[in-house]
C-alpha cells in the first residue's frame, strides 16, 4: 500500500515537471519572436530549421534523460519490493518459528553427577515463576522430589501417568528400559515388577506433596513415546525415541514457549483429558494415609499396608537421593548468580 502511493506521486511529479517544462519553453519562445519586427519569409524558414535542429538535439538530450530517470525509477521500485517481499518473508518465517521451533534443545544422557544442567536450570527458573505445574509421561519418577524442593509452590498440579493397574503399558515401557544400560542384564518380567513398584512409589511420593496445592493425577494408556512437564511459559518436551535417546535413560529434550503450536495443543489435550477421565484421583490436604492405602490396593489388587508405603518412602528417598542433591546444587547456582 504504503509503495503503491510513493509510485503515484513519484509519477504525477515527473508529468507536472514535463508539462512545466513544455509550457515556460512555449510562452518564451513566442515572446522572443514577437519581439523581432524585421523578420521576413527566408530569415523565418531559416529559423525553423534552425529549431527543427535544436529539438532533434533537445529530443536526444530529453530521451537519455528520460531513459535513465526510468531506469532508476525502475531500480528503486524493484528494489522497494523486494525490501517488502524480504520483510513480508521475515515476518512469515519469525510467525512459523514462534509456531513450530523449539526454543532450546537439551542432548540426551545418562545420569551421573549431572541429570541435564541447562535443562534443570531452565526448568527450575521456570517452575519459579508458575502458578501451573504439569507432568505428563508414563512415569513420574522424579516429579515429587522436584515438587518439594521448589521455593514458590504452584496453585496447580496435574500428573498424567502409568496405572500401576495397566499391565500393558506396563509391558510396553518396561521393553523399553531394556535399552537402559544398568537393565540390560535383569529379565523383561523383573524390570515390568521394578516398573509397577516405581509406580505405586510415585504415587506414595505425590502422596506426601497434597499440602503444597491439591495433586490431580489421571491415569492413561501412555505409550512411552514422550513426556513433558508444562509450566506457565514453557514446555519442556522429551522424545524417548528420537535417534540420540537410544539407552539413554534422559531422553533429548526441546523447550517450546507459550505461543508454539506445540504448548497451545499439549495443553488443551491435557486439560480435556482431565475433563472426560473417570481414572483419575486428587490427592488433598485433607486425606490421612487410609485413603492411600485403600486407592494404591484397589490399583495393586491386593492388600497394600501401612509397611508397604513406609518401605515405598525408603526407596523413593533412596532412588532420588542423587536428583535432591542435584536440584539443591541448582537452586544454590540460581541463589549466587542473583546476588
Amino acid at each position: 500500500m504504503r509503495t503503491t502511493s510513493t509510485r503515484r506521486l513519484r509519477r504525477t511529479l515527473v508529468w507536472y515537471s514535463f508539462g512545466t517544462a513544455c509550457f515556460v519553453a512555449l510562452v518564451v519562445g513566442v515572446f522572443l519572436v514577437l519581439q523581432d519586427h524585421s523578420l521576413n519569409p527566408g530569415s523565418v524558414s531559416s529559423q525553423i530549421g534552425l529549431n527543427l535542429i535544436a529539438s532533434v538535439v533537445f529530443a536526444l538530450m530529453f530521451a537519455s534523460l528520460a531513459n535513465w530517470l526510468q531506469d532508476r525509477n525502475i531500480e528503486e521500485t524493484i528494489g522497494e519490493g523486494f525490501s517488502e517481499l524480504t520483510e513480508r518473508v521475515s515476518q512469515g518465517m519469525a510467525q512459523t518459528n514462534q509456531l513450530f521451533m523449539p526454543l532450546k534443545h537439551y542432548d540426551a544422557l545418562n545420569p551421573t553427577d549431572s541429570f541435564g544442567d541447562d535443562y534443570n536450570r531452565d526448568v527450575t527458573v521456570d517452575l519459579e515463576q508458575s502458578g501451573s505445574f504439569a507432568f505428563y509421561g508414563p512415569s513420574a519418577r522424579y516429579v515429587a522430589a522436584r515438587l518439594l524442593a521448589t521455593r514458590h509452590r504452584p496453585q496447580q498440579i496435574r500428573i498424567a501417568m502409568i496405572s500401576p493397574a495397566n499391565k500393558r503399558a506396563i509391558s510396553r515401557r518396561a521393553s523399553d528400559r531394556t535399552s537402559w544400560p544398568k537393565s540390560q542384564n535383569a529379565s523383561i518380567e523383573q524390570i515390568e515388577r521394578e516398573l509397577e513398584d516405581e509406580l505405586l512409589m510415585n504415587l506414595v511420593s505425590l502422596f506426601d506433596c497434597r499440602r503444597i496445592c491439591p495433586i490431580e493425577i489421571l491415569y492413561n494408556d501412555d505409550t512411552a513415546v514422550y513426556r513433558y512437564v508444562m509450566l506457565d511459559q514453557s514446555v519442556y518436551v522429551s522424545w524417548y525415541h528420537s535417534p540420540q535417546s537410544a539407552e539413554m535413560e534422559m531422553p533429548e529434550s526441546y523447550q517450546f514457549r507459550k505461543e508454539s503450536f506445540v504448548y497451545k495443543t499439549f495443553r488443551m489435550d491435557l486439560n480435556r483429558k482431565f475433563e472426560i477421565s473417570a481414572d483419575q484421583v486428587k490427592f488433598e490436604a485433607r486425606h490421612d494415609e487410609g485413603f492411600l492405602i485403600e486407592h494404591l490396593s484397589s490399583l495393586a489388587g491386593r492388600p497394600i499396608t501401612a509397611a508397604d508405603l513406609d518401605q515405598w518412602r525408603t526407596e523413593q528417598g533412596q532412588d532420588s537421593k542423587a536428583f535432591r542433591g542435584y536440584l539443591a546444587k541448582v537452586y544454590a547456582d540460581l541463589s549466587q548468580q542473583q546476588k
